[in-house]
């Protein structure tokens, strides 16, 4: 059974510079994936063809698109996460990667 597929709209001279980019230099790996996904949508491929490039389950490539549509670039980003305040503050970080560098097979003692 065919699944209907959606595409991005066509895109500007300046979104598809801006998309490549974010494929090109951005950090996060997530945002140059979800750039890509954007550039491959526009050309015509997919949303199952990108889900197999991408390994990536095709509701995902969806969501990127429509978060594109409605957003911009600004969609292709994570969201902040909610989760439990760190236990130790900055200082105490820093002190505990230096301790596990040093002792990389104790990791429970450090």
């Amino acid at each position: 059974m065919k699944v209907a597929t959606k595409f991005v709209s066509v895109l500007k001279p300046d979104q598809s510079n801006q998309l490549k980019h974010l494929m090109d230099a951005d950090p996060s790996r997530r945002v140059r994936i979800r750039a890509h996904t954007i550039l491959l949508s526009s050309q015509g491929t997919t949303v199952d063809e990108i889900a197999q490039i991408y390994q990536a389950h095709r509701n995902s490539v969806s969501s990127w698109i429509d978060k594109w549509e409605v957003s911009g670039a600004e969609g292709l980003y994570d969201q902040p996460r909610s989760g439990s305040p760190p236990k130790l503050n900055e200082k105490e970080q820093e002190v505990a990667k230096d301790l596990i560098k040093a002792y990389p097979n104790a990791p429970k003692r450090v």
